[in-house]
């Protein structure tokens, strides 16, 4: 009778998942990217590349000054705030890069004036 046994034969349990810390983590970057969304839904369109190339690169910055203070190990074999950091501040080159230098202006209250 012993040989037919199939339950739990590896020791390995069968528990369901539990989403608990995922959602709230979910529910939080939704909630910290609604303001965002709500300035770059009112800016004017010219100026929005160069605004996410901005906000990008300041959240590079306190993202790398986070990590940095917590003392986080910059090689690990997981993704961690320093990757985070990392492709923050690309994103924020890269949008920087494609904006046109009359944009950068114009977010600044230098906009050009047509004759």
């Amino acid at each position: 009778m012993s040989r037919w046994k199939t339950a739990d034969s590896y020791g390995a349990r069968h528990d369901t998942p539990s989403f608990g810390p995922h959602v709230a983590v979910a529910v939080l970057a939704i909630a910290a990217a609604a303001p965002g969304i709500a300035v770059l839904w009112l800016m004017p369109a010219p100026v929005i590349l160069p605004a996410f190339g901005l906000a990008f690169l300041a959240a590079a910055g306190s993202l790398g000054l986070l990590a940095w203070r917590l003392g986080l190990k910059r090689r690990t074999e997981h993704i961690n705030l320093w990757d985070v950091a990392g492709a923050c501040a690309f994103i924020g080159f890269a949008a920087g890069i494609i904006s046109q230098p009359e944009q950068v202006l114009q977010l600044f209250g230098y906009g050009t004036t047509a004759p």
